[in-house]
């Protein structure tokens, strides 16, 4: 069966009960691994939407300060250390610049590194995650959009992944014939999916791949459908068996 990852990214606002809570749930439905993002809004954010006055749970205040305020400090990336090693469940970090790499190295033991389907300069950041992580995942999309594949095509240590575009994804929008592309330049490939519904993303393991990473909140659902409560995960791990052994696995 492909493994099963549990991202936890979405709108925790840098709260240790919201992290405590997904890291144990993410354990409880048999997630092989969870994936965190660490960003840097001054990067990711456009300047044109920097200063907007945005709603939070810290009243209203300029986009970019809510960003900051929302992403994982130092202290919460201790307690994510402590307990993932804890309970036995491996951590990948997601980033989107190489000052979010920098971090995760000054704050984590982490050797297995994601760039973020949305990441900046990806040709550089590739090459700094390169020299300091020991294994690599790389969004499809942005690989094409280099033309510099060539340099790392089927490295041992770099594997290769799929996400439609849009958050939540329609199914006319999940493209999953791309993941055959992706065989010819990894021999480990991934899917990130962004469906609202976990039926054609349970589908992609009939598609013979490594790993299925599907977003995990919370139950009170004000994420949209795209990001799954435990009791929705817990479904898909479910789903992935039946239809493993259903395939002769």
């Amino acid at each position: 069966m492909a493994e099963l990852y549990a991202n936890i990214s979405m709108g925790h606002e840098n709260d240790w009960n919201i992290l405590e809570n997904r890291i144990i749930a993410a354990a409880q439905c048999h997630s092989d691994a969870i994936v965190i993002c660490k960003s840097t809004p001054s990067i990711m954010i456009p300047e044109n939407k920097k200063y907007v006055s945005i709603n939070s749970k810290w009243g209203h205040m300029a986009y970019i300060d809510v960003a900051n305020k929302s992403e994982i400090d130092e202290e919460n990336a201790q307690k994510i250390n402590a307990l993932t090693e804890e309970i036995g469940i491996p951590v990948i970090w997601s980033v989107t610049d190489d000052i979010a790499g920098a971090w995760v190295i000054d704050n984590t033991d982490c050797e297995h590194i994601k760039i973020h389907f949305d990441a900046r300069n990806n040709w550089d950041l590739w090459r700094f995650c390169e020299d300091r992580f020991s294994e690599i995942i790389i969004p499809f999309g942005s690989i094409l959009e280099t033309q510099k594949q060539k340099t790392w095509k089927n490295k041992e240590n770099i594997s290769v992944y799929h996400a439609p575009y849009k958050f939540p994804s329609s199914i006319e929008d999940l493209n999953l014939h791309v993941i055959e592309e992706l065989k010819e330049y990894s021999n480990t490939v991934g899917y990130e999916g962004r469906s609202a519904d976990i039926y054609p993303d349970c589908a992609v393991e009939l598609k013979n791949i490594s790993y299925i990473e599907k977003f995990l909140g919370d139950d009170a659902g004000d994420l949209g459908d795209a990001v799954l409560t435990p009791k929705r995960f817990y479904d898909m791990f479910i789903n992935l068996n039946q239809l493993e052994i259903a395939n002769g696995g």
